[in-house]
């Protein structure tokens, strides 16, 4: 039982994610089909399955104190790193964003509204270069479809579908196995809580679609990120001191 409850507070960590996606999706009016949100949520379920089975052949080799100690250590590490990248993600939008009133501001001055509109930090600052391995990772980044919705979009038809989804399912598992990991040290029941994952993530993205485009209320990444974070730290603590 006290495992059940941990099980659900990682599968909601790792929906919360998608639950802003949906809103996102909602607030664009861009549809979401059954086949579309049921593939996300069996790469997520498949992702879930296979971080908590390696983290349960590592618990198999650990006695049960040190297992408790490495899953829960493992779960509240993820939980601020993923607190602190999403700080940073904030902290580089704030500075793009900055970036280009400026240069608007300069344009402006000069005269020159050229090009205003293409505008791109990313041209302007040196300090926003990437490796090439960083701009593989961002292809499979999920942040970028919550800031901007319609790029999932690539027909520009109003609906995602499968294809266009792709990048979108794997950037959302990869985002969680770092946490499925560190449940599986912690002997989280693996088929429960891949169905607990599966389960959400079929409920969470349309749930986020219909408040979206009922009322038109964007959660921003900053508060998914810190939501998820905050309640895999939980997690972590949660299996510490319940399963000493």
């Amino acid at each position: 039982m006290m495992h059940l409850i941990s099980a659900f507070l990682l599968a909601i960590a790792s929906n919360v994610d998608n639950f802003a996606v949906g809103i996102a999706y909602g607030v664009k009016k861009l549809k979401i089909g059954f086949a579309t949100n049921l593939f996300i949520a069996v790469v997520s379920a498949i992702g879930t399955f296979l971080s908590i089975s390696v983290g349960g052949d590592i618990n198999h080799y650990l006695s049960v104190g040190n297992a408790n100690l490495l899953g829960s250590l493992v779960l509240v590490a993820v939980g601020v790193w993923s607190i602190r990248e999403t700080l940073k993600y904030e902290r580089k939008l704030a500075r793009k964003k900055a970036c280009v009133r400026q240069e608007v501001r300069y344009l402006v001055a000069a005269g020159s509204k050229e090009m205003i509109s293409n505008i791109s930090c990313d041209d302007l600052d040196d300090n926003f270069s990437r490796e090439s391995s960083e701009e593989f990772l961002q292809e499979f980044s999920y942040e970028k479809y919550l800031e901007k919705p319609e790029k999932a979009d690539l027909d520009r038809s109003g609906y995602i579908d499968v294809r266009e989804s792709v990048a979108l399912a794997f950037g959302l598992t990869l985002n969680n196995l770092g946490s499925g990991l560190g449940g599986g040290i912690s002997n989280l029941n693996v088929i429960i809580t891949t169905l607990l994952v599966f389960a959400l993530s079929l409920l969470g993205m349309p749930g986020g679609y219909f408040l979206g485009n009922r009322f038109t209320t964007k959660v921003s990444g900053f508060w998914a990120g810190i939501i998820s974070g905050v309640l895999v730290i939980i997690t972590g603590v949660y299996e510490y001191f319940i399963f000493p």
